[in-house]
């Protein structure tokens, strides 16, 4: 057994190969885009890197194969802001091995204690939250949504037997469209639409100066108070949203405003990842003309939330219903003959409001993730969020 750090084309190569020898024979595993992984981890392309450190491992061996894999992270931005400094892990795979796993977990924790760390998290994101977040706990025989992390049963013991413990539960929500009770979104809706000064309108794809804007200031509001938040500049918002065009239809995303400041949002897009299937971790050129097709004109498409949002000042009028209303009657031809299902992921299970709304669309928990919590110091307090009986 040999541990390299990932630091030129070939340890990234090995890096990648490791997930093909897991799943090989699992039916449902998507692979996730090489590109997608590798950019988390190079500098110019994550702005984790302005506030923080990471490295990459892969694990040979005896025989010389890559048969396992890692990253630590730290965000010393955070950590400024912390009792207790901690350090993070993900993009965690290995094969049915404990020794191995062990001893990818120990090369992570020894490369976080540099810094003096006491509590170490994982599987998480070195970066945004809403991708590769959590390992999954159920619903192991549904394909991954685009950047969702797919796993295997045993990883579950891998964590727990090295001392992790399950600090916080990311629930995945499945709705069908046709069957969203929307009659009683749009009593709610009526009422909000006559006591207050709200509009709404699709986002406009062809201005994303303005479009930026608006988002920033609703997602900056609606947001700080959170315990991971990272306020957004308009450089970057600009550029998710240019390389969200191909997936985006702007019928299916709306924008509120309440007395003609922007309020509320709700960004969905096409759901993609089922596309990538044959790509099998790589996009190549022949694979583009399939993927627009099937983004245009494809039947029984799915969609995914990806951001939701209200003011600070305006989370309690009722905009929520406003926006489902909006988004289910404005679209034609009917929403339903041309989208099937709807995802909602990444949505905390402490966020009682949040999952409330959902399940009242006629969602249902559709798998889970749970992030893990090791304390190195027995003296810090364990506190994990509530989980939801699933």
């Amino acid at each position: 057994m040999k541990i390299l750090p990932v630091n030129d084309k070939a340890s990234w190569k090995l890096f990648h190969q490791v997930p093909y020898r897991i799943y090989k024979d699992n039916r449902v595993w998507i692979c996730p885009l090489q590109g997608d992984v590798q950019a988390v981890f190079t500098p110019g392309k994550n702005k984790a890197f302005q506030r923080g450190e990471a490295q990459c491992y892969v694990l040979l061996d005896e025989s010389g194969q890559a048969a396992g894999r890692i990253a630590a992270f730290i965000d010393h931005e955070r950590n400024q802001k912390s009792p207790w400094a901690m350090g993070s892990l993900g993009y965690f795979e290995c094969i049915e091995q404990e020794e191995y796993a062990f001893a990818l977990f120990e090369q992570a924790a020894a490369y976080l204690a540099q810094w003096g760390v006491k509590i170490i998290e994982g599987p998480v994101n070195f970066g945004e939250r809403e991708k590769f977040w959590g390992l999954l706990a159920s619903g192991f025989d549904k394909a991954p949504l685009y950047q969702e992390n797919y796993h295997p049963p045993y990883y579950e013991a891998f964590f727990s037997n090295w001392g992790f413990r399950p600090f916080e539960q990311v629930l995945t929500l499945k709705g069908d469209i046709a069957q969203v009770p929307i009659g009683r979104f749009t009593a709610l809706a009526r009422r909000v639409k006559d006591r207050f000064p709200v509009t709404l309108q699709h986002p406009d794809m062809k201005n994303l100066g303005r479009l930026a804007d608006d988002f920033l200031h609703i997602y900056n509001s609606a947001f700080k108070k959170f315990e991971h938040f990272k306020p957004l500049g308009k450089e970057q918002t600009v550029k998710l949203f240019q390389d969200a065009k191909p997936v985006v239809d702007p019928k299916t995303s709306c924008f509120a405003y309440y007395d003609g400041e922007p309020a509320g949002f709700t960004v969905l897009l096409v759901e993609i990842n089922q596309y990538f299937k044959s790509a099998n971790g790589r996009v190549r050129p022949w694979h583009i003309p399939r993927l627009l097709y099937e983004l245009k004109f494809g039947k029984n498409r799915d969609l995914k939330g990806v951001a939701f949002g209200v003011t600070e000042e305006h989370q309690k009028k009722g905009l929520v219903p406003v926006m489902i209303d909006f988004l289910y009657f404005s679209y034609q031809p009917d929403l339903s003959k041309r989208y099937k299902d709807f995802y909602l992921s990444t949505i905390r299970a402490h966020n009682k409001i949040m999952v409330d709304t959902v399940l009242n669309l006629g969602c249902q928990i559709d798998r889970t993730h749970i992030t893990y919590r090791k304390m190195l110091d027995d003296s810090i307090p364990f506190e994990p969020f509530p989980f939801l009986e699933v």
